[in-house]
């Protein structure tokens, strides 16, 4: 008798680990590349899409001469958002790494490599963030050359555009 409420008591704690792996995780990123030479001169707008309950907290943005943070000062709902980088709005706020308020964001060049990180979680100016909803490598020239949402693509060795109706793929 003791074993049969053993069960009935305890069973679904047991299962709870099983449930909560099955939730999905992760997400998609994709900048509006406009194929536009004036995109060369400008960050990008950007489509975040998640595939669990946690919104995206942090976009990071890392260049070779300095890496920006953008963190959000709310919750977003649903599941997919679209944030300006040259002008994110009142939803975020622009931190350098060293945590300095920054009140510009613009490309250095149009060839400067940037890679940009979005996560679920805040992290601490300087210390590593965890990207775990999705990153993206790209240049302000190949969205000015491109049209699209460019992306990377599961298993592509590198970015590009797909048609905006294409995106984001399914989680």
């Amino acid at each position: 008798m003791a074993t049969s409420r053993f069960r009935v008591l305890f069973a679904p704690l047991l299962l709870a680990p099983l449930l909560a792996g099955c939730y999905p995780s992760g997400g998609h990123v994709g900048a509006v590349a406009t194929g536009h030479f004036t995109a060369q001169h400008r960050f990008p707008v950007v489509i975040v899409t998640w595939c669990g309950d946690d919104p995206p907290r942090q976009i990071d943005l890392a260049g070779e001469s300095r890496s920006l943070h953008l963190v959000a000062t709310r919750e977003f709902g649903g599941s997919e958002l679209e944030v300006d980088l040259a002008a994110p709005g009142e939803d975020w706020e622009i931190l350098d790494e060293d945590g300095r308020a920054v009140y510009r964001m613009g490309p250095e060049s149009p060839d400067e490599e940037y890679t940009l990180g979005v996560g679920s979680a805040e992290a601490e100016p300087g210390e590593p963030a965890e990207h775990d909803i999705g990153t993206l490598t790209f240049t302000t020239g190949a969205l000015a050359a491109e049209q699209g949402v460019y992306t990377e693509a599961d298993g592509a060795s590198a970015a590009g555009a797909v048609p905006q109706e294409e995106f984001p793929p399914e989680c």
